[in-house]
């Protein structure tokens, strides 16, 4: 990831007069607190996911016994919604991961951006070199 750069001007005799550091992008945007929230959403949809699957799970012995439709039990048919509820809760939040990619590119463009804005900030009467 792109970092803050700090720039000095330098007058013809080498002694510097001006310098400039650039803002943090990541008071804009931070590509790490994007990933703790991504990690947040994907915790909480498998732990929800999986007291769902939990909790027909526990009806599903009741259910062998007290639910019969056409003949059949549907202890076999709720145990296999909560087996895909598991396996459902990974392929929901699959796609968030790219968020992250997403954040780290927004954070380098606005960091080059500030980069360039403390550089052209030591621009000035008497500067003839920028380092």
């Amino acid at each position: 990831m792109e970092s803050p750069k700090a720039y000095y001007g330098y007058d013809e005799t080498g002694k510097c007069i001006t310098s400039a550091k650039a803002q943090d992008a990541n008071d804009f945007i931070n590509p790490a607190e994007v990933q703790a929230a991504i990690t947040n959403v994907k915790n909480t949809f498998e732990d929800q996911f999986k007291a769902i699957a939990d909790a027909l799970r526990d009806v599903s012995t009741d259910a062998s016994e007290a639910v019969i439709v056409e003949g059949t039990n549907m202890k076999g048919t709720i145990e296999d919604t909560a087996t895909l509820l598991t396996q459902v809760s990974g392929q929901v939040t699959q796609g968030i991961d790219a968020l992250y990619d997403l954040a780290v590119a927004a954070h380098d463009n606005k960091q080059a951006e500030l980069n360039v804005a403390a550089y052209n900030a030591c621009r000035g009467p008497g500067v003839v070199s920028i380092r």
